[in-house]
Order: C-alpha cells, then structure tokens, then sequence
C-alpha cells in the first residue's frame, strides 16, 4: 500500500509538471511545473527509508 502511493505520487508530479508545458499563461505555467516538482520530490523522500 506504500508502495502504492509512492509510484501514485510520483506519477501525478510527473503529470503535472507535464500538463505545464502545455500552458498558455507564463504564471500558470511556473505554478504547474513547480507543482510537479515538489511532488517528485516529495516521492522521492517517501521512498528513501528514515
């Protein structure tokens, strides 16, 4: 279950940040890609054991 959320999280940042690429406004864009980002990431710190 975990596992599962890890793969889920990064999955949406990767989205998300893909999603931004296509956006029209410069802010929107920035927002999105940060977005994205902070979710890798965050995936990345679920998955490394504490």
């Amino acid at each position: 279950m975990y596992l599962l959320l890890i793969f889920l999280t990064f999955i949406v940042g990767i989205a998300i940040a893909t999603v931004s690429f296509k956006a029209k406004k410069e802010s929107l864009y920035y927002l999105l890609l940060s977005t994205g980002t902070m979710m890798f990431f965050l995936g990345i710190y679920m998955a490394v054991p504490k």
